[in-house]
């Protein structure tokens, strides 16, 4: 059967003088196949905004005993469910399954609500509610799957929550300003979204032995999950303080950071993981400074170290159980006097006013980064040999450009590396032009140059294994 249109919006302040049957009539549908909810919200009046009529119903689907919560997740019909197919959704409904494509599913997707569906009745005895005009057609699904491993108890209130939700929007469909003057508000969802603690500089001196190691890095983790709640409504319950998560950092450093700072993101992910309760997976970056011993006849220091220029950057991301691993440098600044040209390039087009050269210097801030081939290995082994050979490769060959450098780069450390799938290179050219000494009276033979910051060349690109 068809369903009942929705009543037509009306401004706020003429609601606020209806009758509380006449306000029941009007906002019915709000709280699905729950009329008597518009009652309760209709005691609350006057209401001094749209979002205030918002607010008394989300507070009135959340006000009743156990019994009544659950009959009122109940009254939700499936997603793509036997109503939807058999036409039977109320008219708030229909429209909003419509919104987010579940009216125009293939076979396959809705094989998948059903399995979906059976599962939620069979574990929690509830159907699987969630605001559709908030997602589309992946995060419903992806949302099913990540609640069905819910307690029923954490279930009910996400339900609930996503209740509220529904019903906010459907008092603000009803609800209009007469005189146009309050701006309507638009309709969002949340999207991507994380949330951590960064800029954390963890320094961890390795006394073992009486020669001493040190690490000094600067960390960010982050988490990924169910964080709607805080955002959209401001609820915090299950989400871990981000000053836990430094203290976090420093803790486990104690005991889990003793290789590399990639194996140290594994265990930091694991933890945030398994410790946060809204929390699906994690992510952390560092950025690692490198320290070398300073050099007393002729001998590396046993405690004293001079810190160098390159980083060791490095990114782990996963959900506990896999993860994905990107490492690699920056701010290795080489440089090569000669051996260097550009020639052979486009010189008819009008504005071009750069002569070729056989001979220049070239120098470059080499940032790269790389993905790897296998599940783990022995980072900082891998991150030496890749960091040798770029320096090598640099020196190696005469250079017609530094795009062909970078190729050149790339195809040696995958030569070398054979861990790693793919790299990725950023190589600004840093600008070493010959200085005018001649109104001096002074010949430059290719010794005296201006280095100019900006502007410069830029080249980026990947090298992959083909």
């Amino acid at each position: 059967m068809s369903p009942h249109p929705s009543p037509t919006p009306r401004p706020l302040a003429d609601l606020n003088a209806l009758s509380e049957d006449a306000f029941a009539r009007h906002f019915a549908g709000v709280l699905e196949h729950s009329p008597h909810y518009a009652r309760v919200a209709a005691r609350q009046r006057p209401f001094a905004d749209a979002e205030a009529a918002a607010r008394a119903f989300m507070d009135a689907a959340c006000s009743g005993t156990p019994e009544e919560q659950l009959a009122l997740i109940r009254a939700h019909p499936d997603l793509a469910g036997k109503a939807a197919l058999a036409g039977e959704l109320t008219a708030e409904s229909a429209g909003e399954q419509a919104s987010a494509g579940l009216d125009r599913l293939s076979p396959e997707e809705y094989a998948e609500f059903g399995r979906l569906n059976a599962a939620y009745h069979e574990k929690f005895g509830l159907p699987y509610v969630v605001c559709v005009r908030e997602n589309d057609k992946a995060s419903i699904f992806a949302g099913a799957r990540r609640r069905l491993e819910h307690t029923p108890e954490q279930e009910r209130e996400a339900a609930l929550r996503e209740i509220g939700r529904i019903a906010r929007l459907r008092v603000l469909d009803l609800i209009t300003s007469r005189d146009m003057s309050e701006a309507p508000r638009v309709k969002v969802r949340l999207g991507e979204n994380n949330y951590g603690k960064a800029d954390v500089q963890l320094f961890k001196v390795f006394r073992d032995t009486p020669r001493h190691e040190v690490r000094d890095v600067r960390v960010r983790v982050a988490m990924t999950g169910d964080f709607g709640a805080a955002h959209v409504d401001g609820d915090n319950t299950g989400l871990l303080a981000t000053d836990t998560v430094r203290n976090t950092v420093y803790a486990l450093a104690k005991t889990g950071f003793a290789g590399s700072v990639e194996e140290f993101g594994k265990e930091l992910v694991r933890h945030f993981v398994a410790a946060g309760p809204r929390v699906q997976g994690a992510f952390a970056e560092f950025t690692e400074h490198l320290w070398s011993r300073i050099e007393v006849d002729g001998q590396g220091h046993d405690h004293s170290f001079v810190r160098q220029m390159p980083k060791h950057t490095a990114r782990v991301e996963g959900d506990g159980q896999t993860f994905r691993v990107t490492s690699g440098i920056e701010e290795l600044y080489v440089l090569k006097t000669t051996r260097s040209g550009w020639a052979g390039y486009l010189l008819d087009e009008p504005y071009t006013t750069l002569p070729e050269t056989t001979d220049r210097v070239m120098a470059t801030f080499v940032t790269a980064r790389w993905e790897y081939a296998v599940a783990g290995c022995d980072y900082d082994d891998v991150w030496a040999r890749a960091y040798r050979q770029i320096q090598e490769t640099f020196t190696d060959h005469y250079s017609p450009s530094l795009q062909n450098t970078l190729y050149r780069l790339g195809e040696a450390v995958l030569d070398r590396c054979p861990e790693i799938s793919r790299v990725w290179f950023q190589l600004p050219n840093k600008h070493h032009l010959p200085y005018n000494l001649a109104r001096f009276g002074l010949e430059n033979n290719g010794e005296i140059f201006h280095v100019d910051p900006e502007p410069y060349g830029l080249m980026e690109g990947w090298v992959e294994r083909a």
